[in-house]
Formats: structure tokens, sequence, C-alpha cells
């Protein structure tokens, strides 16, 4: 399980690494800036095999780097663990995946659509958006929800967690009431590998723990992939509070990038999630068995009880992998440019990280209960989309055009996170609450605001709002002032 530490620095650190049976050695080069950081070496079991200005090259075994950099050392690996292992083959292939998605949609034509919404950024590897909904090739005026998997190539579950949910909802469509009521009302999207470079980079490679986690940017431009100095942390290259997060060093395992959404990949989710207007998100990762939400510092998450209430009880439908006990909560640092937090502060979108099982590469007989699980929490999830709230149109009272609108539930109101917005193409908006009263302001560019006082939201209803805007300079020569 995480510390609460760990996640509040932005790092992720893993309690009991030091306990594992393989100690294999790692190359490794540590940064040492200053005379102090030298002098500070001598706390740590290190084999020391060449001094430079400003680093040495080492050996030293997972554990001790592990502790190194939990004290501030900026580490990195210049070699791959050797290894007489091999990845299972249950982590399919990139390729294996596009294949599996394209035999889903030619069996599944109606419900299933598979879209191609960027490329990777160092070999131009397509990264797939699945929907599955009851007309997948048209939009529907739904609410939207995403599923996506693999920001960071050493965690691989999150595939294999988004496949078989895709394999869940097709397979039980028109057979189970409540998957056909989620296919036929939400749309559900999935990117089941954000970082295809990187994965295929671990996969080719037989690489396992703890091995790389970057996507495979040139950083220093030179045709050659050097881990070194290569690569970008997908997930600090968001762009809320980026600047605070990660790592600047190109080296460092959490290097954020030169610039927010530098990334080809970052770049296609956030396109996407701009596009679609999801009403939650669930980014899967490993490892730790926990739901992290955003977020526990920084300022005050405006729906902070409802976002806690929605993990609690998603949290309650996965087991661990012990079968004792359910997955655990933990805030996210609101400081880190990662994906949960740049989807709640910037859209409005109620998006966790699910952190899976108890190992980057779960064990072969340990993953048919892992993805099982997580199913599970998922369901929870599409059920919540259709369950209680706000929810209803926004249009131009005089054209009934519709109208890209802000959404703002005064109660939840925030100068540090941002409205939910309608979609612009239905001007169709979801406010996902809890049962209570509620004030709800409508405003869009040019026209006159409403504001909806006592708005009752009872558990299991939605409140259905349709309201119709009229343009300013209507309203003016009409007489009337905003």
């Amino acid at each position: 399980m995480f510390s609460l530490l760990a996640l509040m620095s932005g790092y992720v650190v893993v309690a009991g690494l030091g306990t594992r049976k393989t100690e294999e050695k790692l190359d490794v080069r540590i940064f040492t800036p200053s005379p102090a950081d030298s002098l500070r070496l001598k706390k740590f079991d290190i084999e020391i095999k060449n001094r430079h200005h400003g680093y040495i090259d080492a050996s030293i075994a997972e554990s001790e780097l592990i502790k190194m950099r939990n004290s501030g050392f900026h580490v990195a690996l210049a070699s791959a663990p050797k290894r007489n292992v091999t990845v299972p083959m249950v982590y399919k292939t990139v390729d294996d995946i596009k294949d599996d998605l394209a035999e889903l949609q030619a069996k599944y034509p109606e419900i299933v659509s598979v879209e191609k919404i960027g490329e990777s950024t160092a070999f131009n590897q397509p990264i797939w958006a699945i929907k599955v909904s009851d007309h997948a090739r048209h939009r529907e005026d739904e609410p939207s929800i995403l599923f996506s998997g693999v920001h960071h190539a050493r965690e691989p579950i999150g595939a294999n967690i988004c496949f078989k949910l895709i394999q869940s909802l097709c397979e039980r469509y028109n057979k189970d009431d409540a998957i056909t009521r989620w296919v036929d009302e939400i749309e559900i999207w999935f990117v089941p590998i954000v970082n295809p470079d990187g994965y295929k980079y671990v996969l080719e490679n037989n690489l396992s723990f703890p091995w790389w986690r970057k996507n495979l940017r040139d950083n220093d431009g030179d045709g050659q992939f050097n881990p070194l100095v290569d690569g970008v942390d997908l997930n600090r290259n968001y762009g809320y509070n980026w600047e605070e997060g990660g790592d600047g060093k190109p080296g460092s395992w959490f290097y954020r990038g030169k610039v927010p959404f530098s990334e080809n990949e970052t770049r296609a989710l956030m396109n996407l999630a701009i596009r679609e207007n999801f009403v939650f998100g669930v980014s899967y990762h490993s490892y730790g068995e926990s739901i992290l939400f955003p977020w526990g510092n920084y300022r005050r998450p405006p729906e902070l009880d409802l976002i806690v209430d929605i993990a609690s009880e998603m949290a309650a439908h996965i087991r661990k992998e012990s079968g004792r006990g359910r997955y655990s909560i933990l805030p996210l640092n609101g400081r880190v440019g990662q994906s949960s937090i740049w989807m709640y502060g910037q859209l409005r979108v109620i998006d966790f990280i699910i952190e899976v099982g108890n190992e980057y590469f779960p064990a072969e007989e340990s993953i048919p209960n892992i993805l099982q699980e997580n199913v599970n929490g998922a369901f929870y999830l599409l059920n919540r989309v259709l369950a209680t709230g706000v929810r209803g149109h926004v249009f131009d009272s005089h054209s009934h055009k519709p109208l890209l609108a802000q959404v703002e539930v005064v109660e939840y109101s925030s100068e540090h996170v941002q409205p939910r917005r309608t979609d612009p193409v239905f001007g169709r908006f979801y406010r996902i609450l809890n049962p209570g009263l509620y004030t709800v302001e409508i405003s869009s560019a040019g026209y006159v605001t409403k504001i909806f006082n006592d708005v009752r939201v009872q558990k299991a209803k939605f409140v259905d709002l349709d309201v119709g805007l009229q343009q300013e300079s209507r309203s003016l020569s009409n007489g009337t002032s905003k």
C-alpha cells in the first residue's frame, strides 16, 4: 500500500520493496550536485565505480535504490536489470491488442467502434480509443465515461482491465439488464494503452521491476534511445499545476517534459476528454490496491465530500488479492500534473487513479481475480453515472440551437476548479451530486445568465433542467438587464 507521505510528495513509493527475495544489482548514475550530497552517500550500501563532477556511476541493490530516492537523491538507471524471468504471456503485445479490438468490433459492430485518437511521440504508433454504446458509430446525446490504462510502461495490467471490461459489456449486452441499460444510455470509452512506445519497449525487452516507466521521447535529440536521459513521465505531463510536480531533469523517472502536454500521448487524451466531456474517468495503474482521488493538498476540492463518497463506494466493490478487505482510498497530490488532477481541475470530471494489485506485473495466476474485482468497481461507477444529480440541455431561446455554456452548482463554485460545461454538439450537461438542495447557475458568453434556486436532488433521481438562454442584445432591446 502507498504511504500518504509518498503520495503527497508526488512520487510513487511502495513499502516492502526491501524485503524482496531477489536483490539484483543495478547499474545507476547518482547525481551529486553539491558536496553535501557526496557526504550523504556514505549512509547507503553502494559500490562506486567511477566519480565525475556532479555525479557518480555505481552498482546498487533495488532496495537501496528506493531508499536513496526517498532521501531526495536523483538516480537514473544505466541499464535494465538482467533477470531469468519472462513477462507473462497474459500481457499481450500492442499488435495483439489491436487485433483483439478489431475482432471485437467485427463481432459486435453495432456497439463497438475503434478510433485512432493520436500517435505516440517517438515511433508514431497509433493510440486507440474504443467506444462501447448502442449506436457506437454515431455521437449520441448521452453522458460519457472514460477508462484508460498504461500511462506508465511497467504497469501493463490497465490494458488487461480495459479489455476485460469491453469484453464483459459486449458479451452480456442484451442478456444482463444493467449492462444493457449502461450500453444503451452511456457512451463508454476506453484507451487501453496510453503509452504504446514504452509498453512495447518493456515487453519486447522482457523488462520487469523496476524498469521502464516513461515514454520514449528522444530528449537529447541524438536519434538513439538512451535510458539515462530520454523519456517523459506521461502522468506528470498534464497541464494543471504541471510546473509544481514531477522533475525538471530529463534523466529522472518523473521527468515532466519541457512544457505541459508536450507529448502526443497526453495531447491525445486531452483532446478526447475535451471533445467527449466525460462525467467520470478512471486511469488504471499498478500497484497498491488503492483508489486515488483528487486531491489531498493544494486548495480544497469543492466537491471533496462527493468525490470521497464515490471513491469509497467504488473501493467497497473491489476486494484485495488476499481476499481480506477491500481497496483503500487515498488523496492525490494536487500539485502534480497528473491525469486525474487535470481532468478534475480543468474539466470538472470526477476522475480516479486506481492502483491495481501488489506488484507492477501481477503474477499470471492472480490476474483473473484482479480483473473481475476491478470490473466490479467499474460497474459501480457506470451505475453511478445514471443515479443522482442534475442534467439537461442549454440552448438559444430564440433559435433553439445548442449552446456551449457553463453549468455551476453555486455550493461547489471555486476559483481554482473550472465549472462543468455543456457538450457543444447537443448543449447537454450532467452534474453528479449527492441528495440535497442546490443553486444552479447557467451562463454562456453573450447571453443572460439564469439562476435556479432550491433545486432539490433526491436519491437515485436526476433533476431535469432544459434551459433556454436569451441573448443579451435581445434582452436589452426588450428593456431588461442582466
